[in-house]
């Protein structure tokens, strides 16, 4: 009987839905890849770099304190002085929609063309190992600047990845 139950079961799985993570089950989309780069190989950009590429890997980034940050736009939130800041930018060679994750908590804001772009969806987990948050951007091609501010530590990973 006990076979024939295992069987069973093994007969039907593939037929089940697949479980969520229930490590990082308040994500509000998969993020597998994301949280796979930013647990990765890191590309170390200090605070205020311009690359000149967009790298394949997330990004490590160097943090000042807050009031040293020199931030080129000012911040959406304001920054605690106790906390860390700071920027860096990239070209975006396509448009389209992207996730910007982040390793551990800290606000997000990303610039073009000198104006704030707006977030069209976010979602977060502070009990997911390695990834706090995701924010949705729709960017053009054109250069990005990514403004943290309010990260509990000097360094941060980000992962700008192309949203499905």
């Amino acid at each position: 009987m006990r076979r024939t139950l295992l069987l069973a079961l093994a007969l039907a799985a593939p037929a089940l839905p697949a479980m969520a993570d229930p490590v990082c089950g308040k994500l509000a989309w998969p993020l597998e890849h994301e949280r796979a780069l930013l647990n990765g190989t890191l590309d170390a950009f200090a605070s205020g770099a311009t690359r000149k590429a967009m790298p394949p890997r997330a990004i490590g980034v160097l943090l000042v304190p807050a009031d040293k940050a020199a931030l080129p736009y000012p911040a959406a939130k304001p920054a605690d002085a106790a906390k860390f800041s700071g920027y860096f930018t990239v070209p975006v060679t396509a448009a389209g929609d992207y996730f910007v994750s982040l390793s551990s908590e800290g606000w997000i804001d990303a610039i073009q063309d000198g104006a704030e772009v707006a977030s069209t969806a976010h979602t977060g987990d502070p009990d997911c190992p390695g990834l706090r948050k995701s924010v949705r951007f729709t960017l053009g091609a054109k250069p990005l600047t990514l403004e943290i501010v309010n990260a509990p530590r000097g360094t941060i990973a980000i992962a700008i990845t192309p949203a499905p």
